[in-house]
């Protein structure tokens, strides 16, 4: 599945809530969904975005990324904010509300998506997860991301992609250097190249990436390999990706090599783990705080929600930054 860059949407005040529904619209329309399915994100955002509002004093964001596989196309919204949490389940059931309103937002918001998440911490805050798929179709899904560009870039310069093969799931995520569209043109690129190359082991992948970025702007990244049927991850990084390891009894920040994509590479070092279901991994770029790892040990969501979540949290605003989560032993 290829996921697009996050579209931010800041709703500190009400008159954000219209602005925010007619932008995420005007996806939900490239994306294909028709006008049933439009009417429903429509009711959605509007409910979530009203949340926002009522329940943060600095009110939120959505963040907002359209997916698209050979079976179906799709729009993903997050409601992310930093209120005082709530108790998820009462606050699913209609008629209970903490501002003397209806009480029906959460709930209509669930009956209303084709997909729906949601965690929240009390005093740190709370995140939605919506998809809404055209065709009713929901594809198979393989872990969770988020890439959002630097603020005020139209591009992100990283790009993630995890993709499934008869021999298990792949996972890549490339930081173009800098950021804007010469960053996103070598991520793309990278991006290409490992589609091209899922046959291979991790090292051998990230080292065709290597000799297809001369030329470009080059970049940072990490190539991984779950494999179910022999319970093993393999993990190759070259520069300053992040790629963390948990297991129930086990945290490892899985080393990459100092380096350059497309430009200095001396060694491909692979390292391998343990894999079961009770794994996870994540990788992210240099734009997510390096403590953003602690967030996992509360979470029990779609990895796609623990990526924005991790965004959300511990995203520095001053460069690109991307998240990637696979967690388990099957497509989640």
């Amino acid at each position: 599945m290829d996921v697009t860059d996050t579209i931010e949407l800041e709703v500190a005040e009400r008159s954000q809530i219209s602005e925010a529904r007619r932008r995420i619209l005007k996806l939900s329309v490239d994306y294909g969904l028709n006008q049933n399915e439009q009417d429903r994100v429509s009711l959605v955002v509007t409910e979530l975005g009203t949340n926002l509002i009522k329940h943060s004093p600095r009110g939120g964001r959505f963040l907002v990324q359209g997916l698209l596989n050979s079976e179906a196309q799709g729009l993903e919204i997050f409601s992310l904010d930093n209120g005082p949490g709530m108790d998820v389940k009462s606050c699913l059931l209609d008629g209970f509300s903490t501002t003397e309103t209806l009480g029906n937002g959460l709930g209509a918001a669930k009956r209303n998506s084709d997909e729906f998440d949601i965690y929240s911490q009390e005093g740190i805050g709370s995140a939605v997860k919506v998809r809404f798929w055209n065709k009713g179709i929901k594809p198979k899904q393989f872990g969770g991301g988020i890439s959002v560009p630097k603020p005020g870039e139209d591009f992100s310069g990283d790009k993630w992609c995890i993709a499934s093969t008869s021999e298990g799931v792949y996972c890549m995520l490339v930081d173009g250097l800098g950021h804007g569209f010469e960053a996103n043109e070598a991520s793309n690129l990278a991006r290409r190249r490992f589609k091209e190359n899922l046959h291979l082991p991790p090292g051998e992948c990230l080292k065709i990436i290597h000799l297809s970025l001369r030329g470009s702007r080059g970049g940072v990244g990490a190539v991984a390999k779950i494999d179910f049927n022999n319970g093993k991850l393999a993990y190759c990084g070259l520069g300053n990706i992040a790629g963390i390891y948990i297991s129930s009894d086990k945290r490892k920040h899985m080393t990459s090599l100092n380096g350059t994509l497309g430009y200095e590479a001396r060694k491909f070092m692979e390292i391998s783990m343990p894999w079961s279901e009770n794994c996870t991994l994540m990788m992210h770029s240099d734009g997510i705080a390096s403590a953003a790892d602690t967030a996992l040990e509360t979470m029990e969501n779609s990895p796609a929600l623990m990526a924005a979540w991790i965004y959300h949290n511990y995203g520095k605003k001053t460069d690109d930054a991307t998240v990637l989560i696979f967690k388990g032993a099957h497509a989640q």
